[in-house]
């Protein structure tokens, strides 16, 4: 049996665990300082953290979503086909909800280029989820080395910072959710179309030099 991990899905995990590897990172040094000289890694040692990083980014991905219903609407799906109906309105189209993942299966088995390009905006969402969640973790990280290791206010600083990158990480993580849902019904529906449905007019040669 092969294992197949999409490109789009690969970064994904790996580009959001290595934040959360970052925060691990940052707690041993805290715990057990040992000196890391980063700029002189071997290529096996970045092998053996990357491997990490995706593990850790991939492991991640329930708690991300978590963190992530915190922020996205309940009905988006709902609303992203509605809004869909109405720009589509010219074209005759009446796009029920279906299951996506039912539709990306459609896609996929009529085009599979376009599939990808419908994946990565699914994919993106997962990275920013999982890098949203390392800022935060980092933010709560800072904010207990302020109360209890140290009363600098850099760490104070720190924090709100993390807080606030992780915030607008995760707003971009649902809008990207919802170029997702939009881009699935809008390839279902250039995949099946006819041109006579397409809201497009072309003006006459009369028209152009009257």
């Amino acid at each position: 049996m092969t294992i197949r991990i999409g490109v789009y899905d690969f970064f994904a995990h790996l580009i959001g665990g290595s934040f959360l590897l970052a925060v691990i990172l940052y707690i041993l040094q805290k715990l057990l300082p040992i000196p890391v000289d980063i700029a002189n890694l071997s290529s096996t040692q970045v092998l053996i953290l990357g491997t990490i990083a995706y593990v850790l980014g991939y492991a991640a991905t329930p708690m991300g979503s978590i963190w992530y219903r915190f922020w996205v609407p309940k009905d988006v799906y709902q609303k992203t086909v509605s809004k869909l109906n109405q720009d589509l309105a010219g074209m005759g189209v009446n796009l029920d909800i279906m299951d996506w993942y039912t539709l990306v299966a459609f896609i996929k088995r009529h085009n599979v280029d376009m599939a990808q390009d419908v994946e990565q905006y699914n994919a993106i969402s997962i990275m920013l989820r999982s890098t949203s969640l390392g800022f935060l973790l980092f933010s709560g990280v800072f904010g207990v080395e302020f109360l209890f290791s140290s009363r600098l206010l850099g760490f104070v600083l720190l924090s709100f910072i993390c807080l606030g990158l992780s915030i607008v990480l995760i707003q971009e993580a649902v809008k990207y959710h919802t170029y997702f849902f939009r881009s699935i019904y809008q390839s279902v529906v250039a995949l099946i179309v006819k041109p006579e449905q397409l809201s497009i007019k072309f003006q006459t040669e009369d028209t152009l030099n009257p």
